[in-house]
């Protein structure tokens, strides 16, 4: 299923960057989103190309019921970020892939950062939501649909946790 999102982050490209590089940042997005735990592993150099692998333990109290039967209490929940290397503007494209372990569910996405009004950036991310599973995996998709959007828009809270604290 189609996914389309743009986010407004309180930060200009190049602090987005170094944000998504720097470990304390998934420790604010997991504040920001309820996780268990939250951990991440940077490979690269933020000045060029570079990649953000997080993982994420969240509790499922809000999973759609429909995917209840496929999850426990808790799922994992692991990210890929690569983003290429800044453009003169600080603009990067790159690609998010996300996969919800040991279930069916995955996102794959296409992925800018451009600067924007003064101090902002925004990031529009483009995929496609799927779960394979025979006959339920369209209603799964549809139902966990506004849930990974929620998810996704948590990164602008988390932006500005991190921009007013754990950056400074």
């Amino acid at each position: 299923m189609k996914l389309t999102e743009t986010l407004s982050l309180p930060l200009p490209a190049q602090d987005v960057a170094a944000m998504y590089a720097d470990p304390r940042y998934a420790q604010v997005r997991g504040e920001v989103l309820g996780a268990q735990s939250a951990s991440s592993r940077v490979e690269g150099d933020v000045a060029g190309a570079f990649t953000v692998s997080t993982e994420l333990s969240m509790p499922t109290d809000r999973v759609p019921d429909i995917a209840r039967p496929f999850v426990g209490s808790s799922i994992t929940v692991r990210e890929v970020q690569s983003w290429s290397a800044p453009q003169a503007d600080g603009a990067r494209t790159g690609t998010t892939d996300l996969v919800v372990v040991g279930t069916p569910a995955s996102m794959t996405a296409a992925v800018t950062m451009t600067p924007a009004q003064t101090g902002t950036t925004e990031i529009v991310i483009d995929g496609d939501l799927v779960a394979k599973i025979p006959v339920l995996g369209k209603r799964l998709e549809k139902a966990a649909l506004p849930y990974v959007s929620r998810v996704l828009k948590a990164e602008q809270k988390a932006a500005r946790t991190y921009r007013e604290g754990a950056g400074s």
